[in-house]
């Protein structure tokens, strides 16, 4: 599977500050290269897959609980390149949400002050790095935890879901638009300086959205995989889950995200017709 129009679109999104560089000097490009897309890539290859570990174990202590099953579904490939994208939106807005929320409350803004609006507007983007490389390692973790097969057999529903898929939806939330916008306009003073300020900030954090994820994705995601596929945790939970979720049902096979699709669509079919 190749990266073209995620590395395409990561450099494009480079160009402003590759203008930046050629007058500041090569070193500085390279410390905000390393910064804005090295140090996202570190901590998400130190912490997700130990909090990958660290799910496993609780859905395996707590197999008790009722009406649901966790298995790991035969792999069919990586995700194209229109939910990779939907996926690096939705990191850019949760960085922007909180960012926007936190910012004013550490830093004095002041829109008729020009100095204040370029420290404001540095602070907005040291907090989006960190945002980015930390909190955001959760959305990291669930799309890994996707990508990997997990998935949860609800045996009273009938349904089978990637767990926790809708944490990632809700952290990203639409809500995250308006907080960026009410600060936006708050550092602008008026609506046209705030547009110019949300594209500067947003071409800003945009290489780091696009690369940061592509280069996990490339160089990083697949050893992750393997390693929780075949943990000492993932063959507990085999034990536990055994793949057999009811006579309609081949032994042999789990239901997968297709299949129950598939049955659910023949069942309402069916209806009309008797």
């Amino acid at each position: 599977m190749t990266y073209r129009t995620e590395y395409t679109l990561g450099f494009l999104a480079l160009l402003p500050l590759l203008a930046t560089g050629v007058a500041k000097g090569t070193g500085w490009f390279v410390t905000v290269v390393v910064v804005y897309i090295g140090v996202p890539l570190l901590i998400w290859s130190l912490l997700v897959d130990r909090l990958a570990f660290m799910v496993l174990r609780i859905i395996c202590r707590l197999r008790e609980s009722s009406g649901h099953q966790y298995y790991f579904e035969r792999q069919v490939g990586k995700p194209g390149v229109s939910r990779r994208l939907l996926r690096d939106i939705r990191v850019l807005v949760f960085v922007f949400f909180l960012s926007a929320l936190i910012v004013p409350q550490v830093t004095q803004v002041n829109p008729q002050n020009p100095q204040n609006l370029v420290i404001v507007s540095n602070a907005f983007i040291y907090v989006a790095i960190f945002l980015l490389a930390i909190p955001s390692s959760i959305h990291v973790l669930l799309w890994v935890l996707e990508d990997s097969g997990l998935r949860c057999h609800n045996t009273t529903r009938l349904t089978v879901t990637v767990p926790a898929a809708w944490a990632s939806r809700w952290l990203s939330s639409l809500g995250g638009i308006g907080a960026f916008v009410s600060f936006a306009v708050a550092m602008g003073g008026s609506l046209d300086r705030a547009i110019s300020l949300g594209f500067t900030l947003m071409i800003s954090l945009l290489p780091s959205c696009i690369l940061a994820p592509t280069l996990f994705y490339r160089r990083l995601e697949p050893g992750i995989i393997a390693k929780i596929r075949h943990s000492k945790a993932a063959m507990t939970m085999g034990r536990l889950f055994p793949e057999n979720f009811g006579p309609s049902l081949p032994s042999s096979s789990a239901p997968t995200l297709r299949s129950v699709r598939m049955n659910e669509e023949t069942k309402q079919t069916a209806e009309p017709r008797s």
